[in-house]
């Protein structure tokens, strides 16, 4: 894969992996340990993903609006009975 390729890939990753989690987040209180856990527990994998992809810490933000975006959309989701 080249450098682009791999910068798309991690960003759609990253969006796809937060979703559940902004689910999830809607049965917590703000800023309670099952919130905070919904919250921070993708960022590991997101790291490790682009520590092994050797990717700049530059696009750490790019990662984090694409994380946000999930987490929002996840939110946002109802299930529809």
């Amino acid at each position: 894969m080249d450098h682009l390729q791999v910068v798309i890939f991690i960003c759609l990753m990253t969006f796809i992996l937060n979703l559940p989690f902004g689910y999830w987040r809607r049965r917590f209180k703000k800023f309670s340990l099952g919130w905070f856990f919904c919250v921070h527990a993708p960022i590991p994998i997101v790291a490790a993903s682009r520590i092994y992809s050797h990717l700049s810490i530059k696009f750490i933000p790019l990662f984090l609006v694409f994380a946000l975006l999930g987490q929002i959309l996840g939110y946002r989701i109802k299930k529809s009975n």
